[in-house]
């Protein structure tokens, strides 16, 4: 190869939030390997549903892996900041990727996702930022049915168009059920899913454990959504404000004081 054609090459951070071991990472990074130079910062376990959180008023530590591959034991969102705001890479970056996680970021889920939040971290610093995640074949939650390549291989053919969607001021996020392959991908909208969290207490003298549990999911949204789209066979591609959007009130409000 050239060297203006290895000039070319893209350079791109790989992060996720499943952990340095995360099988949709691997696939990840072996499928951009060959048309990007890869460096990968990851956490040094699960840190899924981590959101944004990001480590203040403490250390936290960095393990060479080997040549340009790190473990981190803080969060996505870490990973991202020490990668782009330190000198531990020899270059700059063109673009993050996150994932590919071992089960949907759709709707509601962004808010949470691990995934999500170091895609959304990297647009905070001025670059593009593109979170992937995958459902299994078997659905919602499952821990085995992922094939994670043909996704990977869609990301890598679509590079330069995924990173051209990260206008600025949004992160794309996609969205698929593992399958042998896609057909077709489309914008989507972004569907509500309603876990139905219940907190169930347990009593140990003047203790109380508090234990999170799902009732089952709902989801609800327009024929476009993430969802839908994802479950139908197709890829669903999000574009995803990474700032809060706020909304403005036409009506004028008498506050007290």
């Amino acid at each position: 190869m050239s060297s203006f054609a290895q000039n070319m090459r893209k350079k791109i951070l790989v992060t996720n939030d499943d952990g340095i071991e995360g099988e949709g990472l691997k696939v990840l990074v072996s499928a951009l390997s060959d048309y990007a130079d890869v460096c990968i910062l990851a956490p040094d376990s699960n840190r899924s549903a981590f959101s944004s959180k990001i480590t203040m008023g403490r250390e936290f530590f960095l393990k060479k892996i080997s040549e340009n591959v790190y473990t981190c034991s803080g969060t996505p969102a870490d990973c991202v900041i020490a990668a782009l705001t330190s000198d531990l890479f020899p270059f700059k970056f063109d673009a993050v990727i996150s994932g590919i996680n071992a089960g949907p970021n759709m709707g509601t889920d962004v808010i949470y996702s691990g995934t999500c939040a170091a895609a959304r971290q990297a647009v905070f610093l001025g670059l593009p930022g593109i979170a992937i995640s995958q459902e299994s074949e078997f659905l919602d939650y499952a821990r085995t049915g992922f094939n994670f390549k043909p996704l990977a291989d869609f990301c890598v053919r679509n590079l330069d168009q995924l990173i051209s969607l990260c206008t600025g001021d949004v992160f794309v996020s996609l969205n698929a059920t593992s399958a042998d392959s896609y057909r077709e991908a489309l914008f989507a909208s972004g569907c509500v899913r309603d876990y139905g969290d219940q907190v169930r207490l347990t009593c140990d003298g003047t203790d109380l454990t508090a234990f999170c549990e799902s009732r089952g999911i709902t989801v609800s949204g327009q024929s476009d959504s993430d969802y839908n789209i994802a479950r139908s066979g197709r890829i669903a591609v999000s574009l995803v404000y990474a700032e809060p959007v706020l909304k403005m009130m036409s009506e004028k409000i008498e506050f007290k004081f």
